[in-house]
């Protein structure tokens, strides 16, 4: 169950309700609810929370083990090739395969794309090599979302969204300071366009 999950890596961690209340932004009480399966569904973000603090993916929470199929209650969403979280890749337009995922992680009213993370230069934002990024497909993002772009026809690369008014160019910002932000100007804007903000990630094990 969900609740016994919660409270077995609460307790490997070390921390006590109260601790934990405190990183999710909730009181002691919601914690003791969670853990005693008083509470049915959890909100995906209260999920992704839980899924950073321990370290482990989204789905564990849901009951779902690594390589099993969702049958029931879930969302199919196409997989792309691997997505640059460094310089950038190319991605073929062709859909690599299906991926299945709960429902009560996404908004069943929206469309969303997915592809694996290739490179470190997000891991500031907790987006390591092989996990799994998933995007709401969008045209259009606002300063300080993390987000899919391609710079040229086939290039994909996921960073931190910037519109700089004053330089009249766009920022797409890395979360490691051992990669530079890439800069979208009139020289090269031709091939930049936004073609989703980020969801959801499901870190890798």
């Amino acid at each position: 169950m969900t609740g016994e999950r919660i409270k077995k890596l609460r307790k490997e961690k070390g921390l006590t309700q109260e601790q934990l209340g405190k990183l999710l932004g909730v009181k002691k009480s919601a914690i003791a609810k969670y853990e005693n399966n008083r509470v049915e569904n959890l909100k995906k973000e209260t999920i992704q929370k839980l899924s950073d603090i321990f370290n482990v993916p989204a789905s564990y929470f849901l009951g779902i083990e690594e390589n099993q199929p969702i049958i029931t209650n879930s969302i199919t969403i196409p997989l792309y090739n691997d997505i640059s979280c460094g310089t950038g890749i190319f991605v073929d337009d062709n859909i690599d395969e299906y991926i299945s995922l709960p429902e009560s992680l996404l908004s069943l009213n929206k469309e969303y794309f997915c592809q694996y993370a290739s490179g470190d230069s997000m891991i500031g934002e907790n987006i390591n090599p092989g996990d799994l990024i998933v995007f709401e497909k969008c045209s259009q993002i606002r300063n300080g979302e993390i987000g899919c772009f391609t710079i040229d026809d086939n290039v994909a690369t996921c960073k931190k969204f910037y519109l700089d008014s004053t330089n009249q160019c766009i920022i797409l910002q890395p979360a490691n300071p051992d990669y530079n932000p890439l800069v979208i100007n009139n020289d090269n804007q031709i091939g930049f366009r936004v073609i989703g903000k980020l969801s959801l990630v499901i870190n890798k094990r």
